[in-house]
């Protein structure tokens, strides 16, 4: 799944203590960036808006959930058609 290096790609430039962010969320739900199911991605992409909330506020870690759940929906759109969150 190329959804974490789309995330990474758009989230790290904007400040680069994200990355560090990324492999502990990777890491505290059992999952590395070649081995993330879609239901995986989605328990990464809430940790990460909590985490992102503390490091950059409310407004910017909605902006980031948008972006995540985008990467998420071009790597992923089965699991978008299955779960009817289209």
């Amino acid at each position: 799944m190329r959804f974490i290096g789309d995330v990474e790609k758009e989230l790290v430039p904007i400040s680069p203590i994200l990355e560090f962010a990324i492999k502990k969320q990777l890491a505290d739900i059992g999952a590395s960036k070649e081995h993330l199911s879609a239901e995986q991605a989605i328990q990464f992409i809430d940790r990460m808006t909590e985490a992102l909330d503390l490091f950059l506020g409310a407004g910017e870690a909605k902006k980031a959930r948008k972006i995540m759940v985008s990467a998420l929906r071009k790597s992923a759109p089965e699991y978008f058609e299955e779960h009817s969150l289209i």
